[in-house]
């Protein structure tokens, strides 16, 4: 059969039309993250051998040689998010030399080298949905495979705390192994707490908050199959519900905050009025776990969790002291230390001002691309679409003050696609220049 073969005019790569394109690789990244437990790895590899950490891996060197084999300008204007990323790259590569150039002890040398592995597959993702987007059909098909892989996800959930029983345990695929075992549910307060295919319900609440900005913007879209998203967000709320997790709350609450700030006011009242609907079936059906989740916050003085991320301050004071610009390697700051529990205090720690700095411009750039790709949208689903990506960032970006998001590979590789999806569709809004 013969292929049609069209090169695409923004990223500069042959694209085979009958076969794969970066929207497709990009979906088999988000389903090998979100649908395979994060705990079966290649038994080879160990911990750097999860399938959506390769996948990652090969997205960077198939963005990097589509950029080196391209024979000529892509015709688009500057693009910071790309530059953005690719130096903080950079600097995240110098920190690594710094810490591998140093006495380092020997369990923190293959972290190291994992974590840069990590970052380099996050940057992959990110740089190939930026670059690798040829249109905003493509784009739109994307964000609903996102949706319906989260809602994949949240009726797992839902079925693991409806029977207490982790599922995830009895599946068996060829190649993998499990690296951690675990053949039950956790709990808080008496309750259940499902896990989905993450590594803790923590991670898992955070990944549906992640995503619930992208499924609210779908179920009010014209597309026909808004209905079908309307339906996953019932197992979507539900399971945020049963995490019974603060970070989870807090990432959803913000989600939506910046969400409403896009609705009218009938859209608000609506949004309100479903809330309240949402919580007193939670109420009536599942008697206690109001309760619970309040205690969360009224009790957080009490918590445990709560002391730890309070009394982690002086413990990384003394950490950054040693190495203030570019931090002791990033994966380094092992749970032997202290558990920080804050994405931002932790890449301090392990990047230095210079790696955290980076962080915050990447994130930064992503909100501006998101905002300014809804502001050059002539379609009202286009405008919620970028709203909506713009809310899960903002979203993440607060949870990691209350989570380290990149001791989770789920929640991260989340945060990076969205990143790289705001500033793809920043992209696909630009007009061309003349080159």
């Amino acid at each position: 059969m013969t292929q049609t073969r069209a090169a695409s005019p923004d990223f500069g790569v042959v694209v085979v039309r009958r076969g794969a394109d970066a929207t497709t690789i990009l979906t088999v990244y988000l389903l090998l993250l979100w649908l395979i437990p994060t705990s079966m790895v290649v038994p080879a590899l160990g911990s750097a051998g999860s399938p959506s950490s390769l996948m990652g891996v090969a997205c960077f060197f198939w963005w990097a040689w589509s950029h080196v084999q391209r024979s000529g300008p892509t015709g688009q204007p500057f693009q910071l998010m790309r530059v953005a990323v690719l130096a903080w790259l950079v600097v995240m590569v110098i920190v690594y030399a710094h810490a591998m150039s140093g006495p380092i002890p020997r369990d923190e040398i293959s972290v190291a080298d994992n974590g840069m592995l990590r970052l380099l597959g996050l940057a992959g993702v990110l740089l190939l949905a930026h670059d690798g987007i040829t249109s905003p059909a493509r784009l739109h098909l994307l964000l609903r495979r996102l949706a319906m892989a989260a809602g994949a996800v949240a009726i797992l959930g839902l079925l693991q705390y409806l029977t207490h029983r982790l599922l995830v345990d009895q599946l068996s695929i060829p190649g993998l192994t499990r690296a951690s075992l675990g053949d039950e549910l956790g709990s808080r307060s008496g309750f259940a707490r499902p896990s989905g295919t993450s590594t803790s319900p923590i991670e898992y609440g955070v990944v549906l908050a992640l995503a619930l900005p992208i499924m609210i913007a779908l179920a009010g879209s014209q597309q026909r199959h808004r209905f079908l998203f309307r339906l996953l967000l019932v197992p979507a709320v539900a399971s945020i519900y049963f995490s019974v997790s603060r970070s989870a709350y807090l990432c959803t609450l913000v989600g939506l905050l910046v969400m409403a700030i896009a609705w009218n006011n009938r859209q608000r009242l609506q949004a309100l009025a479903l809330l309240m609907v949402a919580s007193t079936a939670v109420y009536v059906s599942v008697p206690g776990l109001l309760g619970a989740i309040r205690g969360l916050f009224s009790n957080a003085g009490k918590d445990p969790s709560v002391a730890s991320r309070t009394g982690s301050y002086d413990v990384a004071g003394r950490f950054i002291a040693d190495s203030p610009l570019l931090g002791r390697g990033f994966g380094t700051f092992l749970p032997k230390y202290w558990i920080l529990d804050n994405g931002y205090l932790g890449l301090l720690i392990e990047g230095g001002i210079l790696g955290l700095a980076g962080l915050l411009v990447v994130t930064a750039t992503g909100v501006l691309a998101a905002r300014r790709a809804k502001a050059r949208a002539s379609h009202q689903d286009d405008r919620q679409l970028a709203h909506a990506v713009l809310a899960s960032i903002i979203a993440a970006a607060a949870g990691t003050a209350f989570f380290d998001i990149f001791a989770f590979p789920q929640s991260a590789g989340g945060l990076f696609l969205m990143l790289g999806l705001a500033g793809a569709m920043r992209r696909l809004s630009e007009p061309a220049v003349a080159t």
